[in-house]
């Protein structure tokens, strides 16, 4: 880097989940075509290898720009849980932050790699639930300098979580937690729990989101964990105290959500908003992604390529839940198979998976599919014999699949995915919202009323081409003059280029 150039340094702070992890590395590496951007990505040491992975794809082989991005795990640990890893990143984000703030070089607690000493941070860019990280870089840096948050999720499910009541939110989560803790004597985390959980069959009205039912947002019975206190107060507290908001999602997709959420932010928070997804590697959805020489992407694209050669395009079933939830119904699966007797690839991922020899049998003994305990998720759907993805709706896997002209198939959990399911099915009709899965809360009458009469073959060619206009559309988000980029300026201009 020239000794002229003024270096603007950016602190990226994800937490420990892949989910929230992906779409930062993507980011990291939009914002470093800047060659005087500098980035410190701070990683969990479980994720170093895919982090790497992930900004090598953003660009051409061996450009300069991946020496500008320092990905550093403060601690060394074999844990891969995010309840595990939680702890700890919190823990040892404060000496970090002092350390780059005091203009110090700073080591990789797990590779021993030291990165050399740049300025301190002109921005720091931080992930929605990391409240204790925003908590102490204030208190030693204050308001000099700016905090913003970074949300991957879709914008209904945003105004629902944090949004006023006005725009079907849940208002200040914060405050009646405490209050209602106080009250009934009972610990902020299971009156946490408790209201993160409460249904009472009211209706939802939330901007450019179809009506439903409060309980609408359980499909499922709990799986997972207990509602920690970050999920329904952290996230809140973050909003409302950093100075602005980058969205990893695009005006194409959440469309009048979108509007609302910024309008709420822009005029009663006074804080910007910068839609600059989809966060995807350049050039994404133009051609085979993600490919690597590991054994079982290995087997994955001998797969694929002998099914593409027998059946032809898009004649592949990809079934993933991504890295954290499953289907906790006793052989739900199983019992869906006779359904998908059809050519496809299942990846058990999640560290809930139960997967029984019956299954992993049927699916072997089929000839026709295959399972994976992991699974290059962007390579298999921009794959052209892939044609459809059963997914649980998270944010990165919707965005992945639209924007490879990949239609969906949802199966929901909770937090963003129900109202994902919705959006995607009812107002883009890009998936099949899959009802017949639901179960606990997920039982009561939805307020669609839902549909099990059998679906016609035109709808689901009619989904595949609005799922490919979508693509189309994710693309002209980063091309010249298209949202995205826009907005990714507009930041720079306001908060780096005069850092």
């Amino acid at each position: 880097m020239s000794g002229d150039l003024k270096i603007c340094h950016l602190l990226l702070v994800p937490i420990p989940a892949y989910g929230h992890m992906r779409p930062l590395c993507s980011l990291a590496g939009r914002l470093a075509v800047d060659p005087s951007v500098v980035i410190t990505l701070l990683m969990a040491p479980n994720y170093l290898e895919q982090a790497r992975s992930d900004i090598v794809a953003q660009f051409p082989s061996g450009h300069e720009a991946f020496g500008r991005i320092r990905i550093v795990s403060l601690f060394d640990s074999t844990e891969k849980s995010l309840f595990a890893l939680m702890p700890a990143t919190v823990e040892h984000y404060p000496a970090a932050y002092k350390s780059l703030v005091d203009g110090n070089a700073i080591e990789c607690a797990s590779t021993g790699t030291k990165f050399a000493a740049v300025p301190p941070p002109a921005v720091v860019i931080l992930d929605v639930f990391a409240s204790p990280q925003l908590n102490a870089t204030r208190a030693m840096t204050g308001t000099t300098i700016p905090i913003f948050t970074f949300i991957a999720a879709n914008c209904g499910s945003l105004l629902r979580m944090f949004g006023p009541e006005s725009l079907g939110g849940r208002g200040n989560s914060g405050a009646k937690i405490e209050a209602e803790a106080l009250r009934t004597g009972k610990s902020i985390e299971e009156t946490g729990e408790e209201f993160f959980r409460h249904t009472d069959g009211t209706v939802i009205q939330i901007p450019g989101v179809p009506a439903m039912y409060d309980y609408e947002a359980f499909p499922q019975v709990r799986l997972l964990f207990k509602a920690p206190r970050h999920h329904v107060q952290f996230g809140y507290e973050v909003i409302m105290n950093c100075d602005g908001i980058l969205l990893g999602t695009a005006p194409a997709y959440d469309g009048e959500s979108l509007i609302a959420l910024e309008t709420w932010v822009k005029r009663t928070l006074h804080k910007g908003v910068y839609a600059i997804g989809p966060l995807l590697p350049t050039g994404y959805g133009a051609g085979q992604t993600g490919s690597s020489n590991a054994p079982q992407d290995v087997e994955i694209k001998i797969f694929l390529d002998s099914m593409g050669a027998k059946y032809g395009d898009k004649s592949v079933l990809f079934i993933s839940f991504g890295s954290l939830f499953w289907p906790k119904g006793d052989g739900q699966l199983d019992d869906l198979q006779p359904k998908l007797s059809i050519l496809q690839i299942l990846c058990h991922a999640s560290p809930m998976a139960t997967i029984w020899d019956t299954l992993l049998s049927k699916i072997k003994d089929s000839g026709i599919g295959m399972a994976s305990a992991w699974a290059p998720q962007q390579f298999i759907l921009t794959h052209p014999a892939t044609g459809w993805f059963l997914t649980h709706g998270g944010h990165g896997s919707i965005s992945e699949s639209l924007a490879a002209g990949v239609p969906m198939i949802c199966w929901p959990f909770e937090a963003d995915q129900p109202i994902a399911a919705e959006h995607l099915s009812q107002n883009l009709n890009v998936a099949f919202h899959l009802i017949e899965v639901r179960t606990d809360k997920g039982l009561q009458p939805l307020y669609s009323g839902g549909d099990h009469r059998p679906v016609p073959r035109r709808a689901g060619a009619e989904k595949r081409k609005q799922a490919q206009r979508m693509r189309d559309a994710f693309a002209e988000a980063w091309a010249e003059g298209g949202s995205a980029q826009v907005a990714v300026r507009a930041f720079f201009s306001e908060y780096v280029s005069g850092a």
